[in-house]
């Protein structure tokens, strides 16, 4: 079972609806939700160089929060299928939350070690984005080879 969540979590997001082993879903089924969901999370975690599994008070419900996202996501998918609604929707949105939060670890990695390590980011966290500075091609300002050109379109 999972680190961050359990079934009975998910089961709790979804009000008069029993999740065990006879229920479609099963509880098995939920169970690799969950796991798929914490592989996930933990391989992007890992990809910023976050430390993994997050034991943190607030950082363990932060990843809860999003791990309960995937699974209930794909345990009201399976609900909507096994209704036989090929227009109901459900759970996409969570399934999309769940992307976007992941996908925003990539974007604002300091941000996301520092949330889920209750305040400080690891050392290896802080990185300096910028431009590459590289020039292998000897280019200087003195020289001017980075002054502005101006030119015109049209002639008055």
């Amino acid at each position: 079972m999972g680190t961050y969540c359990t079934t009975a979590q998910v089961a709790a997001r979804l009000p008069y609806r029993t999740i065990d082993s006879s229920s479609k879903p099963t509880s098995t089924q939920v169970g690799e939700w969950i796991d798929e969901a914490e592989a996930l999370v933990t391989a992007a975690l890992n990809a910023i160089e976050v430390s993994t599994p997050i034991t943190g008070d607030d950082g363990f419900r932060i990843l809860r929060s999003i791990v309960l996202d995937y699974a209930v996501g794909h345990v009201r998918m399976a609900y909507a299928a096994a209704g036989g609604d090929a227009d109901n929707d459900a759970g996409a949105d969570e399934i999309e939350r769940f992307n976007e939060r992941v996908s925003d670890f990539f974007a604002h990695p300091t941000r996301w070690a520092s949330m889920l390590s209750g305040g400080s980011a690891s050392s290896n966290q802080r990185h300096l984005r910028g431009y590459q500075v590289d020039n292998d091609d000897n280019k200087s300002v003195d020289n001017g080879d980075f002054a502005p050109s101006f030119t015109r379109s049209e002639s008055f």
